[in-house]
């Protein structure tokens, strides 16, 4: 397993998340990802704004290997985004930034992280249900180019 350095991404990050963004079978916006990263990621409205936590290579020359981003509805977490660079797949940094979202939303008191997913997306779906996520409602043409998301949930226990 690869061990990189996961931490809140601010906007000296923007370059290289907008970056990795564009390998995305569904990339977001540049100036959306700027914008959200515009403001300190912990900030008073961290609870109910993005979080955009990164994983980053360690020692000199820190490079941003994957992403996730955290937001919030209805309630729950909710994972919005994760994307991993091709050649950092496979070695465990997608579950280690699914895990410190998670660690993240039940810190802020949430017992639930949601997140949706392509049907067709089987590695992602694979990843997610190795993390005890449970398949929920589809929602049919959820994505621009008509394909069904799975919702999917994970409870998060309190803290004892």
């Amino acid at each position: 397993m690869f061990l990189p350095e996961i931490r809140f991404c601010g906007p000296e990050d923007v370059p290289a998340i907008v970056e990795a963004n564009g390998l995305s079978l569904y990339p977001w916006p540049d100036a959306v990802i700027a914008r959200d990263l515009a403001a300190s990621p912990l900030s008073e409205n961290a609870g109910e704004g993005l979080s955009y936590l990164g994983a980053f290579s360690r020692g000199a020359g820190s490079r941003l290997l994957g992403y996730a981003v955290m937001g919030h509805e209805a309630g729950f977490a909710l994972l919005m985004g994760l994307m991993v660079l091709p050649e950092y797949r496979r070695r465990g940094i997608g579950t280690q930034l699914v895990l410190a979202v998670a660690e993240c939303a039940r810190s802020m008191g949430r017992t639930r992280l949601i997140l949706r997913v392509g049907e067709a997306n089987v590695p992602a779906r694979a990843l997610y249900e190795g993390l005890s996520f449970r398949l929920g409602a589809t929602r049919a043409r959820y994505y621009s180019d008509g394909e069904n998301a799975v919702e999917m949930a994970l409870s998060l226990p309190r803290a004892l």
